[in-house]
C-alpha cells in the first residue's frame, strides 16, 4: 500500500471519529438549551470548538442539527436560534427539588452533597444550572462527617435487592461498646433525615420474630454475606394475620423508628390546626367533631416512640384510648417535667 493511500485512510478514520465526537458534543450542548435560551449556529460551533473538536463552518453545525432531528430529537429553529424542547431527562424545577433534598440530607457529607448537586446542575439547561447554583443553600454544620455513608447505603440496598444477610458493627447510644450483628435486611427507611434498616435476626431465638430498626449512621464495617436472608414470611408479625399487612404498614406504625410487635389502635383528639400534619394524614380513620377538633384513629406500637411523636405536638393532641397508652403518656410527660422541677 502506498504512503498516499495510507494517509488517505488515516484521514478518513480521523474524520469519521471527529464527526461522531462533534455530533455528540452538539447533542449535549442542545440538551442545555430551552425556549428562552436558544443558540445560533455560530454559538454552537464556538462551544464545540472550545471542547477541542474541529468544525469546518456553521453549515456543518446545521447538518448536525438536521441529523439530530432525523433521529427523533425535537429541535426547534427560529429567528433567535435553535433549542431543544425534549432534551432534559428532568425539568429544571425537578432538578431543583432533588438538589434541595441533597443539600438538606444530614446523612450525606458536605463534599458528597456538593458532588451530587454538581451532577444535577449538568443535567439542567443553562438557566436551570444558574437557578440551582444561586438558590440552593447548604449548612455545613448540619452535614454528616461519615465519609463511608454512601458505601454503607450501597451495600445495604444490594443486600435487600439480592435477599442476602448483612453483617456490621453497631455503635450503641451512650458510648457503649460496639456490637457485631448479622441480620436479614428487609427495608431501608428515610425518617427525619436519617436512614434506618428494618431487619430480623436468625431463627430459633426468643426475639427472632421481632423486626428491629438499626440507625445506619451507627453502623460500621457493613458487609454482604453469602448466606440467604430469611424470607419475610417467616417473620410472623409481618405475615398475614400477624398484625401487619406488609413491611410498609409496619414501617408506618414504628413511631420514631422504635421497634415492637403488638400494634394497637390509638384514639387521639387533635386540634384542627394539625389537620394537615403527618399524624392526621397517616391515620386509619379521621372524624370531625362539633368543636372543630378531630378524632383520629392510628395503628401504632405503644412505646416511647409513640410518646416522642405526640410530644412534639404539645397540647394540641390528647390520647383518648386505650387507657394503657393514655397512662403511659402521662408518665412519660411527668418524667419530662421532673427534669425541670429537680431541686438544685
Amino acid at each position: 500500500m502506498t504512503g498516499k493511500k495510507q494517509n488517505a485512510k488515516t484521514s478518513e478514520k480521523k474524520n469519521v471519529g471527529n464527526d461522531k465526537l462533534r455530533l455528540l458534543a452538539v447533542l449535549k450542548i442542545m440538551q442545555r438549551t430551552d425556549e428562552d435560551h436558544p443558540l445560533t449556529k455560530n454559538q454552537i460551533m464556538n462551544k464545540v470548538v472550545e471542547q477541542g473538536i474541529e468544525v469546518s463552518n456553521s453549515k456543518t453545525i446545521a447538518a448536525d442539527l438536521a441529523t439530530l432531528k432525523d433521529a427523533g430529537y425535537d429541535i426547534v429553529t427560529n429567528y433567535s436560534g435553535s433549542f431543544m424542547t425534549d432534551g432534559q431527562i428532568f425539568q429544571n424545577y425537578e432538578l431543583k427539588i432533588l438538589a434541595d433534598n441533597i443539600a438538606n440530607a444530614r446523612y450525606l457529607p458536605l463534599e458528597e452533597s456538593e458532588f451530587i448537586i454538581e451532577r444535577l446542575r449538568e443535567m439542567a439547561t443553562e438557566s436551570g444550572d444558574e437557578m440551582i447554583a444561586v438558590t440552593t443553600v447548604m449548612d455545613p454544620k448540619m452535614k454528616s462527617k461519615d465519609i463511608t455513608m454512601k458505601y454503607k447505603l450501597d451495600t445495604l440496598f444490594r443486600c435487600i435487592q439480592k435477599k442476602k444477610k448483612v453483617k456490621f458493627r453497631y455503635k450503641k447510644p451512650g458510648g457503649e461498646r460496639a456490637v457485631n450483628y448479622e441480620v436479614s435486611p428487609y427495608a431501608l427507611s428515610l425518617y427525619e433525615e436519617e436512614y434506618y434498616l428494618t431487619a430480623a435476626f436468625a431463627a430459633g431465638k426468643s426475639y427472632s420474630n421481632t423486626p428491629f430498626s438499626f440507625k445506619v449512621s451507627r453502623m460500621e464495617r457493613v458487609e454482604e454475606t453469602d448466606e440467604s436472608a430469611r424470607k419475610i414470611g417467616e417473620i410472623k408479625v409481618l405475615s398475614d394475620g400477624g398484625g401487619f399487612a406488609d413491611i410498609q404498614t409496619y414501617r408506618r406504625v414504628m413511631m420514631n423508628m422504635w421497634s415492637g410487635i403488638q400494634p394497637r389502635e390509638i384514639m387521639i383528639r387533635v386540634e384542627h390546626v394539625l389537620a394537615d400534619s403527618k399524624l392526621v394524614l397517616s391515620a386509619e380513620r379521621v372524624k370531625e367533631n362539633g368543636d372543630g377538633s378531630l378524632t383520629v384513629y392510628i395503628k401504632s406500637i405503644v412505646n416511647t416512640g409513640l410518646y416522642q411523636t405526640l410530644a412534639r405536638y404539645g397540647d394540641s393532641v390528647e390520647i383518648l384510648k386505650p387507657e394503657e397508652a393514655r397512662k403511659g403518656y402521662v408518665e412519660y410527660l411527668k418524667r419530662m417535667l421532673d427534669v425541670y422541677e429537680k431541686e438544685e
